[in-house]
């Protein structure tokens, strides 16, 4: 077991708050996850097979021996690629502390690979799944035992982000093209209140095309997920220190009334709870 800690000499950025589900699982060769956002970490390792990813503006393919993070209020979806069955392991998780990312695709190596093996064994004992918690493990007097997993988690994070980057594989084609384009198009507006038809005149596209696109690659309404990128926005702002009247305001809310009626429904959570210093 010593094996997984020994030899790291970089310091450690990674501090886990929290652990949602650890779970692996094998989709038919037809799976299509409608695709979701939360307010924390997931990590997504392909064991076998290709699986297929929206992540945010980028449409990735992973095949065996890759993996995605997704960052917090991250848009992400996931399908069975190539006729395979792809075989995939997930962690999603709380931190206080993660170090600057800008890939979200990386390479595992064969230590990564023992490293998740061992994860894969231990959840069965540590890890609470009707809970979603490692309450199990200090029910029963193994707190030890639950500190080791998580840090087993916490290591393999620093191990295949400080390693050798990969190269991402975008799908190439048209439809992909406008979904990116879409995408970078509400990030550029992020601050303005647009309707569907504002959208696609910015995208120069036909309300009837923008809806296709950005269906088959997302599965929600364009509306839908620009509140969610604008929440997201919001709670990278609360936490550097904006106030939520001025977050409220730069984000084309119209009020701080309805800005925290629809961040409670998004993330579950006010405004608030994101502040690092109390704001106005």
């Amino acid at each position: 077991m010593k094996r997984y800690f020994q030899g790291c000499a970089v310091s450690k950025y990674i501090s886990i708050t929290s652990l949602f589900t650890i779970f692996e699982e094998t989709f038919d060769k037809s799976y299509y996850f409608e695709g979701e956002s939360h307010d924390f970490w997931e990590f997504v390792c392909v064991l076998d097979g290709t699986l297929g990813v929206t992540a945010g503006e980028d449409i990735l393919i992973l095949e065996k021996g890759q993996s995605v993070l997704h960052r917090p209020m991250e848009f992400h979806r996931l399908w069975s690629e190539g006729r395979t069955e792809p075989h995939i392991f997930v962690i999603s998780f709380a931190a206080d502390a993660m170090p600057q990312i800008k890939d979200k695709q990386f390479q595992l190596t064969e230590e990564n690979h023992n490293t998740i093996t061992f994860l894969r064994e231990m959840a069965t004992k540590v890890f609470d799944r009707e809970e979603e918690t490692l309450i199990k493990s200090v029910r029963t007097g193994r707190e030890a035992e639950a500190q080791i997993f998580i840090n087993t988690v916490e290591n393999l994070l620093l191990s295949v982000l400080n390693g050798k980057k990969q190269k991402m594989d975008y799908y190439e084609s048209v439809s992909a093209d406008n979904y990116r384009r879409i995408v970078r198009t509400l990030e550029e507006h992020i601050k303005e209140r647009l309707t569907q038809a504002d959208i696609a005149r910015l995208c120069s596209m036909s309300e009837a095309s923008l809806k296709k696109t950005f269906s088959k690659y997302t599965g929600i309404g364009i509306m839908t997920y620009f509140t969610q990128m604008k929440i997201r926005h919001a709670m990278e702002m609360l936490e550097s220190g904006t106030g939520i009247n001025e977050t409220a305001e730069c984000l084309g809310f119209c009020d701080r009334n309805y800005f925290s009626t629809v961040f409670k429904r998004v993330t579950g959570k006010s405004p608030a709870s994101f502040l690092r210093w109390p704001g106005p």
